[in-house]
């Protein structure tokens, strides 16, 4: 049952989540349960779930699949009384592509290209830090729709 923020304080002790995952496709599920576990057990809505169980299986996969390396992924989630935050950091080879503020999605016959313009209309704030040769941090958040402004 949500209770109103004036019935738990204005801030509420953020609620932390860290995990290290082998780069592996079963990884992702791991993580996207995980997630989902922790927010449903702190009564995060489920859109807010839904979106950002998405979201967080994109990132999870491209670090899977771009990274090509065999360094674990660092995945970090923060849950607090307003919103929700997901990191995925890859030691990997990094992008070389600029990560513009509205991501289009590719054409049709297009064989790749979906996971960034995904995360960013699952998400209320998505940024992506990246280093050639030296790994990648998604981060991805929502703000709690059943936060009471």
């Amino acid at each position: 049952m949500n209770r109103p923020l004036e019935e738990v304080g204005e801030e509420t002790k953020p609620f932390n989540l860290q995990l290290r995952l082998p780069p592996l496709p079963r990884s992702a599920r791991t993580g996207r349960d995980a997630f989902a576990a922790l927010a449903k057990f702190h009564e995060v809505s489920p859109a807010d779930i839904e979106s950002l169980t998405f979201a967080l299986g994109e990132a999870l996969a491209n670090a899977i699949e771009h990274a090509a390396c065999d360094g674990e992924i660092e995945v970090s989630v923060t849950i607090d009384s307003r919103a929700i935050v997901a990191t995925v950091r890859d030691r990997g080879r990094g992008i070389c592509l600029p990560i513009d503020s509205a991501l289009p999605f590719p054409d049709n016959s297009s064989e790749g290209g979906r996971g960034f313009p995904i995360m960013q209309r699952c998400t209320d704030f998505f940024e992506v830090s990246t280093t050639p040769g030296d790994g990648t941090v998604v981060t991805l958040g929502r703000r709690r729709r059943d936060a009471v402004a």
